[in-house]
């Protein structure tokens, strides 16, 4: 086995490979920021608050840039 079979157990185009079912996909390179710990608390107890802050922040920032 050589090291490229151990890191992707499936090779690109195989058939049973993760496929999204997303009209755009997710960067493979996460944004991450640094927060108050309380507030990371805060936010992680929200229900599906990755997929909520994705669908808020294209409004948050084209306001952040017109202002």
């Amino acid at each position: 086995m050589n090291i490229q079979q151990m890191n992707m157990p499936f090779q690109k185009k195989h058939k049973d490979r993760y496929t999204t079912n997303r009209e755009n996909p997710l960067t493979s390179s996460p944004v991450c920021l640094r927060m108050d710990e309380e507030l990371a608390k805060d936010l992680k107890s929200v229900p599906n608050w990755q997929e909520r802050l994705r669908l808020a922040l294209p409004e948050l920032i084209k306001n952040w840039k017109a202002g």
